[in-house]
């Protein structure tokens, strides 16, 4: 009888699975405003068209990513809320004592939507350095007196500028906001010296001159900004610091289900216009396999604990 009836429940998640969606999707984005909001508002737009059901972007802020985590971590698995993230999802494990939910155990990889290439290290132009070896130079001579702002402690902001501080060895002072738009205000303002934002953020500021570009913290330079050098090919050797934004469902979700969001998200960033916007932002559409996107993350995971380690980040 038990067979049975396990059997009749797998028979219904397979039916449920074939006719997903039939009701909205929900997408809890860790962020309110900024790339990831608008990068799962631009994925949930071409999802709507494909699924001819309403997909929703739902931004929660706080706490790094970790409230908006929490609430998918315990949705029910059926596909119907998914989270959209970006870095911070690796980062926290090594930036907080305890989180309320498992990292790799209580969630699902869908696929690795599309990733930026690095981030852009902008200065205010007030200050004396015009490029890295420079800057490098001034923080030498000048420790601790020049700072960056991040969006808070533990995000990829801050994490760029923890690595730069390891392998250049300087004292760049780090300020965390609540969220990375008043970081932006209060560097553009000349009240902070330098920040790491993405090049969606970056771009127009580096064009009208309110930021000075020393250097993008990918492996090859920005296409956006093909100007600006990497900060590998500045001094720096193997400096690599990439955003992405990927997309989770809770643990236990049918595989079906995952194989179905998969797919489309696959379809909706490699469509010609969709590459077309993500290029203009400076982002490069992927729509990876569950399973690449299970390796990636490992090794997001390895690299930020490896950085919070050598950076004695103290857990929050």
């Amino acid at each position: 009888m038990r067979a049975c009836a396990l059997a009749f429940a797998w028979l219904a998640v397979a039916a449920a699975a074939q006719d997903f969606p039939v009701r909205p999707v929900r997408f809890v984005s860790s962020a309110v405003g900024g790339p990831v909001d608008g990068v799962g508002r631009f994925l949930a737009n071409g999802l709507t068209e494909r699924f001819k059901q309403q997909v929703i972007s739902d931004g929660r802020s706080g706490a790094n990513g970790i409230i908006g985590t929490d609430i998918v971590a315990k949705a029910n698995p059926d596909g119907y809320t998914l989270l959209m993230t970006t870095g911070s999802y690796a980062i926290n494990p090594s930036i907080y004592k305890q989180l309320p939910y498992d990292t790799l155990r209580d969630f699902t990889p869908v696929s690795l939507a599309a990733t930026s290439g690095g981030l852009v290290l902008c200065a205010h132009p007030s200050i004396a350095p015009k490029n890295v070896k420079e800057l490098i130079e001034f923080d030498h001579a000048r420790p601790g007196q020049l700072t960056f702002g991040s969006g808070g402690i533990g995000n990829t902001l801050h994490m760029a500028g923890e690595l730069f501080n390891i392998m250049a060895h300087t004292r760049l002072t780090h300020v965390p906001y609540k969220g990375s738009a008043p970081a932006l205000t209060d560097v553009l303002g000349g009240h902070i010296s330098l920040m790491f934002p993405s090049t969606v953020i970056a771009t127009p500021h580096v064009k009208s001159g309110r930021l000075r570009a020393l250097g993008f913290t990918g492996r090859a330079r920005s296409r956006v900004l093909p100007e600006v050098p990497t900060i590998d090919e500045s001094g720096l050797r193997g400096f690599d610091i990439t955003g992405w934004y990927g997309l989770f469902a809770p643990a236990r979700t049918p595989p079906r289900i995952i194989g179905i969001l998969q797919g489309n998200v696959a379809a909706v960033v490699n469509a010609p216009q969709a590459r077309d916007q993500l290029d203009a932002w400076g982002l490069s559409p992927v729509g990876s396999t569950p399973a690449e996107f299970a390796v990636f993350i490992r090794g997001e995971m390895d690299k930020y604990a490896h950085i919070a380690r050598e950076a004695n980040i103290p857990k929050q």
